[in-house]
């Protein structure tokens, strides 16, 4: 093995392990922003996704005849949604690319759900992360091929001393 693979293998896993670093910031941003959406406030984080946010809505509307259970649903909601992201990264850091792909297209429909309630902003955000994401894929899978050429490199002998 030469220093080109060491260098471009340290290259590479910074690439990827910033694509997979997307997955925690859209999940911690989007908690963040539903509860500060649940509690009432009128901001939140351009990388929140659209779902969490739609159902944050629907319980806010919900809550003024129903009290505060449609809001207890909705965070039990926007936990298990941003658990979902969470484990993407997961098992995306431990590159079973299969699950960085099965993100990016959850996010990919979660953008059409800005999309659908016209959120303009929040569609470029999606758009934006979305091609960071598949850069980090992209180096994912040449990390992969790299690693497997690595290893199948046939490590050069060492010389035995000779009997005397």
């Amino acid at each position: 093995m030469n220093d080109l693979d060491y260098t471009q293998h340290a290259e590479l896993t910074q690439r990827y392990k910033a694509g997979v670093n997307w997955f925690y910031w859209i999940a911690g941003l989007t908690l963040v922003t539903s509860l500060i959406a649940l509690g009432g406030g009128g901001w939140r984080f351009l990388l929140s996704l659209g779902t969490t946010q739609v159902v944050d809505a629907v319980a806010e509307g919900l809550s003024a005849d129903l009290g505060g259970a449609p809001k207890i649903v909705a965070l039990v909601l926007d936990l298990v949604v941003t658990g979902v992201f969470i484990t993407f990264g997961w098992l995306a850091g431990t590159k079973q690319l299969w699950a960085y792909i099965l993100g990016m297209v959850v996010f990919l429909f979660d953008g059409l759900v800005s999309l659908l309630v016209q959120d303009l902003i929040g569609v470029i955000a999606h758009v934006v992360v979305l091609f960071f994401m598949f850069r980090g894929y992209q180096a994912g899978q040449q990390l992969v091929n790299l690693e497997k050429a690595m290893a199948e490199q046939v490590p050069e002998a060492t010389p035995q001393p000779e009997p005397v």
